[in-house]
């Protein structure tokens, strides 16, 4: 098999359930597509790639029955290498990034809880695709290291990165991983929670971009006295006839609860276990929250007034992990106690 490794820069990689996110060494932009390939099921072209990222995902509810959705990475494990070759080859940010010769390094930023059978799978595949030398991170560590926080220092550190279709919480201290939980609980589990909602209260059947822009526009963790509401239109589980019905922030709210006190319960349960040396720092500095769930609104304060810390959401909370998996590819000799 070609490599997909053979165009020469440096990698690091956050394999997520939603997104795929890419920082080749050298380059300031960060490559995010949603995780999704559009491939051609059954006759003579069967397994040729249509469509990639942004592309396939505007594709989907939307696809004959010869085309198929494929989601290479899942539980931040690569399930499909070939449909991960093609998302580098076509968002490879121009030819230099293509023609280069040496193979390169790749740091991947992977689940706390990847298992040893798929963490070698990760290994194999790599090498299989010609990077000269992978190493693993745990993404709560990337994201600690992408906020410029010193974890090699003895003191505490509470992320909270609650991604696309899993949410990780961790105390960090001295190089390591001191207490965590995961679950799967992320944005993918609130759009279904959306999508079941709306299909129990107004018998309106929605896919999955709906949800999304639902939970986007007017979704929230907490009331609020800025009440809104959006029109979204789907197709009548009745009458089978498209139709369209207004929603409020409260029923959104109402809908997403079930995620976000299992978030909130989650992060409680993680201080409870949390040595009382580390608990006072965290106190100090409060809990970090990256990932694309925690730009939900009113979420922070949610957590506040649930846990009395405070609550930091990060500038840029959906880069933190790759960001941090690239500045150890900068200084791969100052981390390697962090690696696999």
């Amino acid at each position: 098999m070609r490599g997909i490794f053979s165009f020469g820069r440096d990698l690091a990689l956050d394999l997520g359930c939603s997104m795929l996110r890419i920082h080749a060494r050298g380059m300031t932009q960060v490559i995010s597509e949603p995780n999704v390939v559009a491939v051609r099921e059954g006759g003579p072209q069967s397994g040729k790639i249509l469509a990639v990222g942004s592309a396939a995902s505007q594709m989907l509810g939307r696809t004959p029955q010869n085309v198929s959705i494929v989601q290479p990475v899942k539980g931040g494990v690569i399930c499909d290498f070939d449909c991960i070759e093609a998302m580098l080859r076509a968002l490879a940010p121009g030819r230099g990034w293509l023609d280069g010769l040496r193979r390169p390094r790749v740091i991947v930023a992977v689940p706390l809880d990847l298992s040893a059978v798929d963490r070698r799978v990760v290994h194999e595949s790599a090498a299989q695709a010609g990077a000269r030398e992978i190493r693993l991170i745990p993404k709560l560590l990337a994201a600690a290291i992408g906020l410029g926080l010193p974890v090699s220092r003895p003191s505490g550190h509470f992320i909270l990165d609650i991604g696309g279709g899993t949410t990780e919480i961790g105390v960090l201290s001295s190089s390591g991983v001191v207490t965590a939980s995961s679950f799967r609980v992320g944005g993918m589990q609130m759009n279904d929670a959306l999508r079941t909602y709306v299909q129990r209260k107004f018998n309106l059947l929605i896919g999955d971009q709906t949800a999304e822009r639902l939970k986007i526009q007017i979704g929230t963790a907490y009331p609020t006295d800025d009440m809104c509401s959006l029109e979204i239109r789907g197709r009548d589980l009745i009458s089978g006839v498209p139709k369209t019905v207004e929603i409020s922030s409260e029923e959104v709210r109402e809908a997403l609860e079930d995620s976000v006190a299992a978030i909130v319960d989650s992060v409680r349960e993680t201080l409870m276990r949390t040595p009382p040396e580390l608990a006072a720092d965290i106190f100090e500095r409060g809990i970090m929250m990256v990932g694309g769930g925690s730009l939900l609104a009113q979420l922070d304060f949610r957590l506040r007034e649930a846990t009395g810390l405070a609550v930091i959401r990060a500038e840029d909370p959906m880069n933190a992990v790759v960001l941090g998996a690239a500045r150890v590819l900068e200084d791969p000799e100052a981390f390697a106690a962090l690696m696999d």
